[in-house]
């Protein structure tokens, strides 16, 4: 892989790390499914034009809807709503943890649901990454009836969809062009959440706070618009192996930005747990068959 497209992946899981600690200060401004729903709406307005000029036409067939329409609730709607719940109620830095702990849950499911092989090594990493995420959780600390134990459950669940929802795109959109498909699954899973927060809400909110509009607009185009284009750019190049490794260096980033912006405690849990969740997916990467690992474009969702 050449040298401009690994600095241009970490300056996206830089991007996506530092999108964690302004999604926590945006809901201060937002109740939390208005701020996914705007968020990913306007990445999802960003993006159209590319993948209209990509295709030659700015909509897609009609026969794709229902497939996009599942992915988009998957991936955006209940990922996106469970996200922006959860670290509402949780540190941001663990919020990113507990997130990115989706390239497990996408293994697992592989195995299950497409009878993908599973490989020693892949079973290491994913008992190292669930380590991990026991320790950076720290469920024996908690009670049920708390907001964070909430939280991380609803974060859990997010995570759990995303690996759903990546397992989806392996088996429906095999052969499609990624951009295409993630704005598509963008936009309708953004409208849903709207449905929703109008109702949860009391009516779709939105803030014109200046801190208020400066992370939603940093959240909506850097976020789930540049990094994206980015991403999947740099994946038409090279196999899913090469380039979805890097996510290890989302949660980091998070962990780190987090401490740095807010002001949240690196614990010794906090950091044994990140380096084992980042082992993990490391392992998990690197240990899938070769055939899998040059077919696997996982949608990332930034967050």
């Amino acid at each position: 892989m050449q040298s401009k497209h690994i600095y241009a992946l970490i300056l996206v899981a830089l991007i996506w790390g530092l999108t964690f600690p302004a999604m926590k200060i945006g809901s201060f401004y937002l109740p939390p499914l208005s701020f996914a729903a705007w968020r990913f709406f306007l990445g999802a307005l960003c993006l159209l034009p590319l993948a209209g000029r990509r295709q030659g036409k700015l909509w897609h067939a009609g026969r794709d809807f229902w497939p996009l329409f599942l992915l988009g609730l998957l991936q955006t709607a209940i990922m996106g709503g469970a996200l922006h719940l959860g670290i509402s109620m949780v540190k941001s830095g663990i919020t990113s943890v507990v997130l990115y702990s989706y390239p497990f849950f996408f293994t697992f499911l592989a195995f299950l649901l497409l009878g993908e092989p599973l490989t020693g090594k892949q079973m290491a990493g994913l008992i190292i990454g669930f380590a991990g995420l026991i320790l950076v959780v720290d469920p024996w600390k908690m009670h049920p009836t708390h907001a964070e134990f909430i939280g991380i459950l609803v974060l859990l669940g997010g995570s759990i969809s995303w690996g759903l929802a990546s397992v989806y795109l392996k088996a429906a959109f095999k052969t499609r062009d990624k951009l295409e498909v993630t704005t598509y699954q963008m936009f309708y899973g953004s409208l849903v959440l709207m449905l929703v927060a109008a109702f949860a809400d009391h009516g779709l909110r939105f803030s014109w706070t200046t801190p208020g509009l400066g992370i939603m607009l940093y959240t909506a185009l850097l976020t789930s618009a540049l990094g994206f284009v980015i991403l999947l750019t740099i994946q038409a190049r090279y196999p899913a192996s090469q380039t979805s490794v890097y996510l290890f260096l989302v949660p980091v980033f998070g962990v780190l930005f987090s401490s740095l912006l807010l002001g949240e405690k690196l614990t010794l849990n906090l950091l044994l747990g990140l380096a084992l969740v980042a082992a993990g997916i490391i392992t998990v990467n690197l240990g899938a068959p070769a055939q899998a690992r040059e077919k696997t474009d996982c949608v990332a969702p930034g967050k």
